[in-house]
């Protein structure tokens, strides 16, 4: 079975052409496994491609990617196996210990680590350990002051346990910041046909009215890879900063995103709109007329992105908490990563 989390947002290089790449880890240990699910998982990401998978019912790790399983012998497979194998064990006992301190007698519960870290597209680079617990966000390491972040009186006790361990805070910076590059770096060159493609957007419009008057156009970007993308609409010839909804960045089911943006607009309005679309080197102005028919996606994009939205929610059980603004992260030096 293989276990979808949230797509992680982030571009690649290809060419000369810079990108941002990202390897994640993240690991869900669940206080109930009578759910249907494990009661642990971790699954590994480089950008929004699954490369490696674990639960405590198979109890092997396993790769994801073909250019992963072709690259890595069966030793690399069976030490990391052993190691989450590990950490199984401790997630468990983690666990039951925050249940007893929020006085979690029953119920379900659920304990997650992201840990990873970012090549920018300047070359440089950041890393990310976190904890959250029950959706919240629980602990977040700090490797530039070798510290923990705790969010409530509960995480200041494992702060307190944790920051005891000098060697251990030393070895995740170094982690996070030297051994999680160097395995970026050399699962981007085994995955390079795949990782550092790119695949120009299809672009299409549409004008939907409503019944209290208002028209809304919407410009949709489909078959694009890699997946970050900027729309924005333009009218008479000026770009609009505010009032524009955008959709998120999905899967399409096929290796490639999609997304689109909208405007509500007065339906007498004589003003003239097109969206503007930058993908990479790509960049295109689709002019939308207001009184546009209907043009939709083909149903296959529709539902396929809306299965993977479903899996993608019954399976993140609340990620994103995870997910900040980069000004945010920045504060803490925050990235998700590898396994230990």
């Amino acid at each position: 079975m293989i276990f979808l989390f949230h797509l992680l947002m982030t571009s690649a290089t290809q060419g000369g052409d810079a990108r941002t790449h990202s390897l994640r880890y993240f690991r869900l240990g669940l206080s109930d496994s009578n759910q249907g699910m494990p009661e642990f998982i971790s699954v590994g990401y480089v950008d929004s491609h699954p490369i490696t998978s674990y639960d405590s019912n198979g109890r092997q790790k396993m790769p994801q990617a073909s250019w992963m399983e072709e690259n890595l012998g069966s030793d690399h497979w069976e030490k990391y196996t052993q190691l989450l194998r590990g950490w199984q064990q401790t997630f468990k006992i983690e666990l039951r210990a925050l249940q007893n301190h929020y006085n979690h007698t029953g119920g379900f519960h659920i304990y997650q680590r992201m840990i990873g870290c970012e090549l920018l597209e300047d070359g440089s680079t950041t890393g990310f350990l976190q904890y959250a617990y029950d959706g919240k966000d629980f602990i977040i390491f700090n490797k530039e002051s070798l510290s923990w972040i705790a969010m409530d009186n509960v995480a200041r006790l494992t702060k307190q346990a944790w920051e005891a361990n000098r060697n251990e805070l030393r070895y995740q910076k170094n982690w996070l910041e030297t051994e999680c590059i160097a395995w970026l770096k050399k699962f981007l060159d085994f995955g390079k046909d795949t990782l550092q493609r790119t695949e120009t957007p299809l672009l299409s419009g549409s004008c939907k009215k409503s019944s209290t008057g208002i028209t809304t156009l919407i410009c949709k970007a489909y078959g694009f890879y890699p997946p970050e993308i900027t729309m924005t609409w333009i009218k008479n010839g000026e770009l609009i900063t505010q009032e524009i909804e955008h959709g998120d960045i999905l899967p399409s089911g096929d290796g490639t995103y999609q997304t689109w943006v909208s405007i509500d607009i007065d339906p007498q309005s004589k003003d003239h709109y097109s969206c503007q679309v930058e993908h990479n080197n790509f960049l295109k102005v689709l002019h939308v007329p207001v009184e546009l028919k209907t043009i939709s996606l083909s149903p296959y994009v529709e539902i396929v992105s809306g299965v993977i939205i479903i899996a993608s929610f019954l399976i993140g059980l609340g990620i994103f908490v995870y997910k900040r603004k980069q000004s945010e992260l920045k504060e803490v030096g925050y990235v998700p990563t590898p396994v230990k």
